[in-house]
């Protein structure tokens, strides 16, 4: 992870910015008079949570990150704003020593890899004679082709090596291979193999939409294990990732819950009919960063359980079953004591709601779409869940199974931060039993000498569960509903062409206004590194055309030097296609910018059916003048784009005739 994601992971821009600007709640987002130019009467300045960007539809027309927002209110350049924002998160910026540079341009040709690999298996699920059990398998789970699209979902063949040899063609040695977890090895004999085959493969995203792994589903009878998971790899941990927060995310905002449930399939078909603030643990028990990641969106955690995790034969500090539950082979541990604790330290409302008996939340929305949202109604929290557990069925003419069951919810109950909370898990607690409260609080519990954790401490254990695009020019894999990492990925290919070759900085700009189209502009590129990049690489092939990269580097801090390694990794264009490139280039420019405004356009239509709702008689009109500016650059663009494409095809048709 680079060190400016790292910081923007740790900060909310809406903290920062409310530092600078008054801001008030406007719908899911916050608006503001704009602090960039005289605006009094009508907030043109809005914060995007979800996205942790700023844009003035104002006079400005700006946006960007909070690096770029705190440029331009200080003042500073990416150096200062980098230092004042590390401090504040408590990242260090310690210089980047080779050997570090060297590792951060094999993760990137790693995220690369995963990337194509996904869309390998992808057009292998898509087109592939061999993979019709696999395409007649997801129908049968009742997946659409949009929902299908939507996840990636894929198809690795039913051979040792075609993985391999795809990618050994590609460029890819066998250690990348084994480092992204697309190999593996028998150390008896010592070869290698792919490690997915005869799996139907669904793509595994981080926070920002990039593939880190995947989970695969056996499509054999009697395949072991039904799901295997990418190994641990420098981009792939378990404990750190959540099975679809990246298209969740604005939707547990919106929803102000985030649901937790167990397996892909769950996920996949809760998206599919609407339902679309589900995540899933990836095999793990819940952990801190896991909720950490969840408390950016909201602070209320469901976790829907199958009705054999609620553990009635299992011990209350662990609840640990081992079992096969429909579509998986599986361990739950549901800790509630380290629930609890997670929920008093992040300040959060975590709550357990359980399943039919033979129902998964895939096979439950499959069969009456309705009752998943009537079941999410009866979550509990997780002491009333846990009281509801150990007194089922027990028989109260026992005294000394109330006194046992009593011993397995007290130190539950004396966890509990809130006074007021706890007094009345007591009383609960004494209903359920038919006791006197006071006989229940001389009750002394021993804690196995283990002690309360403090606010440092990161582990936690809940419910431990094993779960269940289209290639573009350039190679590059644009996620299909994830337009944002497809723009990201354009941004960087110009830069990387850039650097290698200053002169495409001016034969872009040349294309661009031959066809009405302002040139390229630092506010073009999403990212404070990379506008600070564009910036310096701009001046200083100005000031001496024959610059070098070596030239660049050295004006450079190690954070923007480590950037343009990072960019270097990316492939070169061949010599046959030189003439071309600033021609592609140009498109690519007008490509992202499209998607920028297409994806700024359905901002502003979500926001001025927000203020309709609220009667925000002057944001009203402030959006209709978006949506009568946007629609007109969205038409620009692409009859530049157009033009551009049949000047193309012109000059392909005019070199097969120089030939013949």
């Amino acid at each position: 992870m680079r060190v400016t994601e790292e910081i923007k992971n740790r900060l909310d821009i809406v903290d920062v910015v409310s530092e600078h600007v008054a801001l008030r709640k406007s719908g899911r987002n916050y608006a503001g008079f704009c602090p960039f130019h005289p605006n009094t009467r009508t907030p043109s300045f809005y914060v995007f949570p979800e996205t942790q960007t700023w844009h003035c539809f104002g006079a400005c027309a700006e946006g960007g990150d909070v690096f770029s927002f705190l440029m331009k209110k200080e003042g500073w350049d990416f150096r200062e704003a980098l230092e004042h924002l590390a401090k504040r998160a408590g990242v260090s910026l310690e210089e980047t020593k080779p050997m570090e540079q060297a590792k951060q341009a094999k993760v990137t040709r790693q995220e690369r890899l995963l990337a194509a690999a996904a869309d390998y298996f992808h057009q292998l699920f898509l087109h592939a004679p061999q993979a019709e059990y696999a395409r007649r398998y997801v129908l049968e789970r009742g997946l659409q082709e949009e929902t299908i699209a939507a996840f990636g979902l894929g198809y690795a063949l039913d051979s040792w090596d075609a993985c391999r040899t795809h990618f050994n063609a590609q460029g890819y040695d066998d250690d990348e291979l084994l480092a992204a977890g697309l190999l593996t090895v028998n150390e008896e004999r010592g070869t290698k193999y792919d490690r997915f085959r005869n799996r139907l493969m669904i793509p595994i995203r981080d926070v920002n939409g990039r593939v880190v792994g995947f989970g695969a589903r056996t499509l054999d009878k009697d395949g072991v294990p039904k799901y295997l998971n990418s190994p641990q790899t420098d981009l792939f941990n378990k404990s750190h990732l959540l099975f679809g927060l990246d298209m969740a995310k604005r939707h547990i905002r919106e929803a102000r819950q985030a649901v937790i449930v167990e397996g892909y399939m769950d996920v996949i078909q809760a998206w599919q009919a609407g339902f679309r603030n589900v995540v899933a643990q990836m095999g793990t028990a819940l952990t801190h960063e896991q909720l950490q990641l969840l408390k950016r969106y909201t602070k209320q955690f469901v976790l829907a359980l199958d009705a054999d995790a609620a553990g009635f034969k299992a011990t209350m500090r662990s609840l640990e079953v081992a079992r096969e539950s429909l579509d998986r082979e599986v361990n739950i541990r549901f800790d509630a004591r380290g629930l609890l604790r997670q929920e008093g330290r992040l300040q959060a409302d975590i709550r357990v709601v359980t399943l039919p008996v033979g129902y998964d939340p895939d096979k439950l929305i499959r069969e009456d779409v309705t009752a998943w949202p009537k079941l999410l109604a009866k979550a509990q929290p997780v002491v009333a869940y846990v009281i509801d557990v150990v007194t089922c069925n027990l028989d109260l003419n026992d005294g000394k199974a109330k006194t046992a069951a009593a011993r397995r919810v007290i130190p539950l109950i004396r966890d509990v931060l809130d006074p007021v909370e706890r007094d009345h898990y007591w009383q609960m607690l004494a209903r359920a039993l038919h006791v006197d409260e006071r006989a229940l609080r001389q009750i002394r519990v021993e804690d196995g000498g283990r002690k309360r954790p403090s606010s440092s401490e990161v582990p936690v254990r809940s419910v431990a569960v094993g779960v269940g695009k289209r290639r573009n020019g350039d190679g590059e894999t644009a996620v299909i509903n994830g337009g944002i990492i497809a723009t990201h990925k354009r941004e960087a290919n110009y830069l990387s062409q850039c650097l290698r070759h200053p002169q495409l900085l001016t034969s872009v700009n040349q294309r661009l206004t031959q066809n009405s189209q302002p040139p390229v502009r630092e506010a073009d590129f999403t990212t404070a590194e990379d506008k600070a990049l564009f910036r310096h690489l701009s001046q200083i092939s100005h000031a001496s055309p024959f610059a070098t990269i070596e030239d660049l580097c050295d004006s450079l801090d190690n954070v923007l030097q480590e950037r343009v390694q990072t960019l270097l990794t990316f492939p070169p264009t061949p010599d046959s296609e030189l003439e071309r490139l600033a021609d592609e280039l140009a498109k690519s420019v007008l490509d992202w910018r499209l998607e920028k405004t297409r994806r700024l356009l359905n901002e502003v239509k979500q926001l001025f059916d927000e203020a309709k709702e609220m009667n925000d008689i002057e944001a009203i009109e402030t959006y209709k003048e978006q949506l009568r500016r946007l629609p007109l650059i969205v038409f620009s663009i692409n009859r530049a784009r157009d033009a551009m494409s049949a000047v193309s095809r012109r000059k392909a048709d005019d070199s097969a005739n120089n030939l013949l």
